[in-house]
């Protein structure tokens, strides 16, 4: 018989519902999925009364998610591995940590290390939040089963196609919340939430164009952004400038050594067409886009044509999927409010002979079937394997060995995006080539120069060398001045060893017409 698995991503301004059928064998498809517009002060409540009206929908059991500014997230250190004695430490550890009693509130934690003692990331939220979420749910007749923080399922389930050992961002853009989650090596290290959404550059172009709010929102939803684009690059380069701030402190506190290798984005706010580029652009590193029906090689009812958009549903399926990811995760219904398993009764007024003759047959043919499914999976995937390791050595001569192909696929494909974007997109091999082309023909042999550094910075070129004298130096800037190609060249210069001059050039390409 086939289990059914609902997911709730509850948004500010949209409840996405997706059902999950869960096969015997395992096989999984969206049986249905819904999104219901959040509106007024009973909102919600209206919201979870038309998903119960759906009659596919009307499932007991579901899985659910908090935003994430209702929690406080904390990583913790303990001397011990012990689980049992890392719950009844953790409260009296966190007592001075968070902005709330210990007793009204529920822990969670995931382990990051346990190399000596136990690195821990801990997330923290008022009991009241919690219940009040159950309770609102139970009212119309779901009941929550996992209480996850927000985003963070979606991360887990991320967690199986990012590069393992990089550091990986993940961003939620709602309506007006942003959720951030940090994570390498399928740990997380960090979750933020950020108040910036899509309300934000819908307040921009409304104010832009002096239009109404909805109006703003229709024209935003069409593309017709271009006209006030300067207004929304300043509202984007708020949160820009909240989010380095935060890498900031996480290198400080010795979280982080280094930039995102990759930011993943999601959510509904994340569908404005510029936010990708200009976030690629401050942060130096590719920015992805995440569609959880392809992490978990499923698809939805009718696909696209139907109206689905990953971006906003990759939430409510990535909870759907919640009990069978393998990812860290968090569960908020403990204690007293947690959901008891249904008991099950036997009808004793059955054969008993029978029924388990019966059971022992299709437990039977059950284990043929997938005894047969798994070999002809085992054959497929080894024939796959070689397939891919034969592509990769096709297009990557260099790799001489190959231990995972796909992973090594991903890496390569990870290593160009990272020099795409540090160059920006521009033909900056050509400018090199240009520069030494330049220094070669153009500077005199009397200057007597030696060439030691040469720093790409997209249009940018900083040269480092010595020469004979300072005035060879300022020959050198001439003559590059001479050839037109350059807007703008600086020379500066100091005493170096036997007599010679060290200088530095600072060029910057001139942009071609």
């Amino acid at each position: 018989m086939a289990k059914y698995i609902l997911g709730l991503d509850i948004g500010k301004s949209c409840l996405k519902a997706v059902l999950l059928e869960a096969g015997l064998r395992g096989g999984m498809r969206i049986a249905a999925w819904e999104k219901v517009e959040i509106a007024g002060t009973a909102g919600l409540r209206d919201a979870l009364r038309r998903l119960q009206e759906i009659p596919i929908l009307a499932v007991q059991s579901c899985h659910t998610a908090i935003a994430a500014k209702h929690f406080s997230f904390r990583n913790v250190k303990l001397p011990f591995k012990d689980r049992k004695k890392i719950c009844q430490t953790l409260p009296f550890e966190l007592e001075g940590q968070i902005p709330h009693p210990v007793e009204s509130v529920l822990i969670d934690f995931t382990v990051l290390a346990q190399a000596q003692g136990s690195d821990l990331f801990t997330a923290v939220i008022p009991k009241a939040e919690a219940e009040e979420r159950v309770a609102l749910l139970s009212d119309y007749g779901f009941d929550a089963e996992t209480v996850d923080v927000d985003t963070v399922a979606v991360a887990a389930r991320l967690m199986t196609a990012a590069q393992a050992d990089s550091l990986n961002l993940l961003l939620d853009v709602g309506a007006s919340e942003t959720t951030g989650v940090f994570f390498r090596e399928g740990k997380i290290l960090q979750v933020r939430s950020f108040p910036f959404g899509g309300d934000h550059i819908t307040h921009a172009l409304s104010g832009a164009l002096g239009i109404s709010f909805s109006d703003a929102e229709a024209r935003k939803r069409r593309g017709e952004t271009a006209v006030a684009e300067g207004e929304i690059t300043e509202a984007c380069q708020k949160f820009f400038a909240s989010l380095k701030n935060t890498i900031g402190s996480m290198r400080i506190a010795g979280l982080v050594s280094e930039q995102p290798d990759t930011v993943w984005l999601t959510g509904g706010g994340s569908l404005y067409r510029k936010l990708a580029e200009d976030l690629s652009r401050t942060l130096a590193a590719p920015v992805e886009r995440v569609n959880v029906t392809q992490l978990a090689g499923i698809k939805p009812v009718g696909g696209d044509d139907a109206g689905w958009d990953s971006m906003i549903m990759n939430g409510a399926l990535a909870l759907a999927l919640r009990p069978v990811s393998k990812g860290p995760g968090f569960n908020f219904r403990q204690g007293n409010g947690r959901r008891r398993p249904v008991s099950f009764k036997l009808d004793l007024g059955i054969d008993l002979k029978w029924a388990g003759a019966a059971a022992a047959l299709v437990l039977l043919l059950a284990g043929a079937d997938v005894t047969l499914s798994y070999y002809a999976d085992k054959t497929r995937l080894d024939q796959l394997k070689t397939e891919t390791a034969a592509l990769l050595q096709k297009n990557f001569p260099d790799v001489t060995r190959v231990v995972d192909p796909a992973q090594q696929f991903r890496s390569k494909i990870a290593e160009g995006k990272r020099l795409a974007a540090a160059t920006n997109g521009a033909s900056s091999g050509d400018a090199v080539l240009v520069v030494m082309k330049d220094l070669s023909e153009q500077v005199p042999e009397s200057a007597e120069f030696l060439l030691t550094t040469l720093v790409l910075d997209g249009d940018r070129i900083d040269i480092r060398g010595e020469a004979a004298t300072a005035d060879a130096a300022e020959a050198v800037k001439k003559a590059l001045e001479a050839t037109g190609r350059y807007a703008s060249v600086a020379v500066s210069s100091s005493g170096g060893q036997a007599g010679r001059v060290e200088f530095e050039l600072k060029t910057t390409m001139a942009k071609k017409p």
